[in-house]
Order: C-alpha cells, then sequence, then structure tokens
C-alpha cells in the first residue's frame, strides 16, 4: 500500500479582478485540505459543497481542514488587487500492482524508415509484426470510435527481445493523424526518452554521419552530465546521456539501456504525488538552469530553468524511472496530445500490472478519468488513465473478472 497527498483541485491563481469562481472536482470521501497561498488580496469567500469554509478581511497563507465528498464544487469570491493561490490535497493509499515499464508507445508515419532507424541505433531485438492490424476492442480504449489500421513494431536492445520497448506504431488509413511532434523540448506532455551510451561522442560522430539530426553538440549540463538531444525522422526528440556503467551494444552508438521517459508537467508537487500513488515511490532532484551551451543543447537561445525530480519504481519492479520536469522558463501552457492516442511522437506510457481488473477499479474509485473500455483479452487487456496534466498512462495486464 503506497501513501500519497493527491492534489484534488488546482493549484489554481485567482485574480482579485476576475468574476466569482466555481469549479467542481472528484475525491474520496474523507478529510482533505484547503491550503492557501494570498498575494495582496483584501478579503476571500469560499465554500465547499455549499458550506462556507473561508469568510474574511484578513486572509493568511494557510491550511484549512475540509470533509470531501466523491462530487465536490468550490466557490471562491475575492477582492483587492492581488490573487490568491488555491489548492485542495487529500492523503490517499492505494495499491495498484505495477510490476514494470513495458514500453513507450512512438507513432510514426513510416514503420520501415522507423525499423531501419532502430537499427542503426543498434536495437538487435525486434517484434514485428507484433499486434493485430485491426481490433475493434483496442481501438475503443484507445479513444476511437471506429476501428483503426495499424503497423507495429516492438524494438529492444536486448536479442531476444526484453521489455522495455519501443513500441513504434503506424496508423493508416482514416486513424492516421498527420500533427507533427511537439516541436520544443518545454511542451507539456511526452517530449523524449533517454538512452545511456558507454561513447557518447561516438554516438554523435556516428549517427552524425548516418543523417541524424541533433540539436546541438554534446554538452555538459550544470548537474555534470554529458548529453546531447537528437530527432527521429519525425521529429520526436530522444536523449543520449554519456555513462560508465557497463554493457551497452558492441558498436556505436553503444547504447546500454533506457535511463527514463520524460514528462513535462504543470506543477511538479501535482505531478509527483500522483507518479507516487501509482508506485513511483523512490525519487532524487533534478533542478537545474543555465545559459549558453546547456540552453542551445535544449534548443533555446536564451537562459533556460526547469525544476525536476526523478521517480522510479521501487522494490519488487524493474526500477523504471520517469523524469518529471516543470520548466519556468521559457513556459508553454500548450496542453499534451489530446485523445485518441494516435498523436507523432511518443503519445503513451505503458505499465504491466498484476491484476488489471483490480487496477482498474482502484483507479475508478480515486476518481481518476479513464480515456476508454478495457481493450484487448481475458490474458492480456489494456485500459488507459490521464495522469493531472492529461498524459495518457496505460495498464496492461491480465483480467480477472
Amino acid at each position: 500500500m503506497t501513501e500519497a497527498n493527491l492534489t484534488r483541485l488546482g493549484p489554481l491563481t485567482i485574480d482579485a479582478a476576475q468574476a466569482p469562481t466555481t469549479a467542481t472536482f472528484k475525491a474520496i470521501v474523507g478529510p482533505a485540505t484547503l491550503v492557501l497561498t494570498p498575494e495582496a488580496i483584501d478579503s476571500a469567500e469560499i465554500k465547499v459543497n455549499g458550506s462556507s469554509v473561508i469568510d474574511s478581511q484578513d486572509v493568511r497563507e494557510e491550511s484549512v481542514p475540509l470533509q470531501l465528498e466523491r462530487e465536490n464544487t468550490i466557490e471562491i469570491r475575492v477582492s483587492g488587487t492581488g490573487t490568491l493561490g488555491v489548492r485542495i490535497t487529500q492523503i490517499t493509499q492505494a495499491d495498484l500492482g505495477l510490476v514494470r515499464q513495458g514500453y513507450f508507445g512512438l507513432n510514426t508515419t513510416d514503420i520501415e524508415r522507423q525499423r531501419a532507424f532502430y537499427e542503426m541505433l543498434g536495437f538487435i531485438g525486434e517484434i514485428y509484426p507484433a499486434g493485430p492490424e485491426t481490433s475493434t476492442t483496442f481501438a475503443r480504449s484507445l479513444g476511437f470510435e471506429d476501428n483503426y489500421l495499424i503497423h507495429v513494431s516492438l524494438h529492444s536492445l536486448q536479442d531476444p527481445p526484453e521489455m522495455p520497448f519501443v513500441d513504434t506504431v503506424q496508423f493508416r488509413g482514416e486513424s492516421y493523424r498527420e500533427e507533427p511532434p511537439y516541436a520544443n523540448l518545454n511542451h507539456i506532455g511526452m517530449t523524449y526518452a533517454t538512452y545511456s551510451t558507454t561513447d557518447l561522442d561516438g554516438a554523435y560522430a556516428y549517427l552524425e554521419s548516418n543523417g541524424v539530426e541533433f540539436v546541438s553538440a554534446p554538452t555538459t549540463a550544470p548537474n555534470g552530465e554529458r548529453f546531447v538531444f537528437m530527432k527521429e525522422q519525425d521529429g520526436a526528440f530522444i536523449k543520449l546521456l554519456q555513462t560508465n556503467e557497463a554493457g551497452g551494444t558492441d558498436a556505436p552508438p553503444n547504447l546500454v539501456r533506457l535511463v527514463n521517459t520524460n514528462m513535462n508537467v504543470t506543477d511538479l508537487e501535482r505531478s509527483r504525488e500522483f507518479y507516487r500513488l501509482i508506485g513511483f515511490t523512490e525519487s532524487a532532484t533534478d533542478s537545474q538552469a543555465g545559459s549558453g551551451d546547456f540552453a542551445a543543447a535544449h534548443g533555446f537561445d536564451g537562459a533556460i530553468e526547469f525544476e525536476g525530480v526523478d521517480v522510479s519504481l521501487g522494490e519488487g519492479t524493474d526500477g523504471a524511472t520517469i523524469q518529471l520536469r516543470q520548466w519556468i522558463t521559457p513556459y508553454d501552457d500548450a496542453p499534451p496530445y489530446p485523445p485518441p492516442v494516435n498523436h507523432l511522437g511518443i503519445d503513451r506510457i505503458n505499465f504491466y500490472v498484476k491484476d488489471l481488473t483490480a487496477t482498474v477499479k482502484t483507479m475508478n474509485e480515486l476518481g481518476f478519468e479513464q480515456l476508454g473500455p478495457i481493450g484487448g483479452s481475458p490474458e492480456v487487456g489494456i485500459v488507459f488513465f490521464f495522469d493531472p496534466d492529461g498524459i495518457k498512462v496505460q495498464f496492461a495486464g491480465p483480467q480477472t473478472g
């Protein structure tokens, strides 16, 4: 059982000049906390489920106890010249039974070209074709109203193929979506995956000679890591990171393993607690700022700054890591790819669970939004939920009922 302090509402910033604000939100029945952060406001009135919880001419930074229902409403009125920060949190416990990261999903315009790309990267294990070309149940779980038509290829650094995979999918016909991947590394959503290499400079020279596009030459971050960003054929980003660990492929680019999958988020606290609840209990901070070569390596001319934390699955799992980042500057508030799950670029991340039926039941009880019905078979079903920013998280595993 894992405990997390989930953000149930917010964070909201209410301007005193705006009209009264009303919002609805889901929670579990039980105690919660209203967290207020005032900035030069004169007064505030707040009602939760029709009951007054704040009616004050002297609003301070404080935490106010609440009692929540499954469905909740908040009404906020602020006067003065400043702003009021509002967040409602709730301590929650759950066991979702995560076992490991299966893959991140990368949608492409050309499966054969993408297969050649991963072969060049040294992915020696492949399952192709993988999965049915068309499926009613899978299509509904991915958010399609009609059936889809696809090519699927799973790529692995091991032979025979082993998880974690890169799940490359070419949506075809009417299910194809002609929108490019995120253009910049600070976009909300999953912008890249990171692989380690035993020879970063050699990998850079080898891949550049084979026509791979890079954001810049390899550089060193303020925290000491040496890295470079490149783009696959459709423009999705991949990060390479220098490592001294043993292993790796025998030839350039000498990749060792998947280090992490990136997620840019709008609120680090909110996302950290969500992923803690689903099983990412270990964490390490990774906040950085810089300019010059460091900023240019991320595709920006001016200084950049982000707050970050790397979260990992704990004991009894494969230790998969997600890199959560909240960009401070430059900031881009454009939302992640909307459904269905067919946008070019990295549009999903998959985790295997012990009992999919139990996982879905728990996620629904906790009030999280489900994209579509469970797809697949009783042996291996899949389902998607949205994280706090709308990033698509897929659970897969056996169904027990």
